[in-house]
């Protein structure tokens, strides 16, 4: 081997720590090793196609080889699951499958998700009849870190728009206040709640006598119906759905103009 065996040491305890107890990989688009593709990607200023891979070295003898479930020198396995369609490898049971109609291994049990042909991606068995369809949905970056969300580890979620969030990024929309969708402004949650409390705040709050009767055009973001209703400073509810989510439509009338 050309590379001295104190680097193989650290390579080897650099790999136990991420779960990747037998290998080593070698990058095709850089020609170096790494125990795996993130760590690649984080030292690297490009991202290895681990499907690209075509050779490996078994830590415990240092033999290069293809990629193979087991060593061909002394026969480890190189992870209780193994995917040589991926070119994945990992000792750590997360329940692991390899979905053909994405091209990747998921998580969590084949048993628990089907494939959606147009979202084109794995959903919730409990979805397989009653979610939104979102052409290609997952091939795209999460609307708030704008980071992958086909190959992200991080869990997604799946508001009834059917728009996808990394579930971390939609924690901290609702933390800040957010609750409307980033792509089509529909409401992320059951607001039906919210909706009763502004109800309230309405008939507490009278408009003075120059407002009282004013109305305006307004456009529902979650129901998607217009409607004309009177003008409140608190919001404008939708008469159709009752919604609070909401907008102006261009050109209604402000109590200003001389019509009103």
């Amino acid at each position: 081997m050309n590379e001295p065996t104190n680097f193989y040491i650290l390579q080897f305890f650099a790999a136990l720590k991420l779960g990747c107890y037998f290998i080593i990989i070698n990058t095709p688009c850089c020609n170096k090793v790494y125990t795996c593709r993130f760590c690649h990607d984080k030292e690297e200023t490009h991202t290895v196609n681990r499907k690209e891979v075509t050779e490996l070295i078994c830590v415990l003898c240092d033999t290069r080889q293809p990629v193979q479930a087991t060593c061909q020198n002394c026969h480890c396995r190189f992870g209780k699951y193994t995917c040589l369609e991926c070119n994945l490898f990992d000792d750590e049971d997360k329940n692991q499958y390899h979905c053909d109609g994405c091209g990747i291994c998921r998580v969590g049990g084949r048993d628990r998700f089907f494939h959606c042909a147009k979202c084109n991606m794995c959903l919730p068995v409990q979805l397989q009849n009653g979610h939104t369809c979102v052409e290609n949905v997952s091939h795209a970056n999460c609307p708030v870190c704008l980071e992958d969300i086909h190959t992200s580890r991080i869990p997604c979620h799946i508001p009834n728009c059917g728009h996808l969030l990394h579930r971390t990024c939609f924690e901290e929309l609702l933390h800040s206040g957010h609750y409307a969708c980033p792509i089509c402004q529909v409401s992320l949650l059951d607001m039906t709640d919210l909706w009763r409390f502004l109800d309230m705040e309405v008939s507490l709050t009278p408009m003075p006598e120059e407002y009282r009767d004013h109305r305006v055009d307004i456009l529902c973001k979650d129901c998607h119906e217009e409607s004309a209703v009177k003008f409140h400073i608190v919001g404008l509810k939708c008469l159709n759905c009752g919604s609070y989510n909401t907008c102006r439509v261009k050109g209604s009338p402000s109590p200003a103009d001389p019509e009103c």
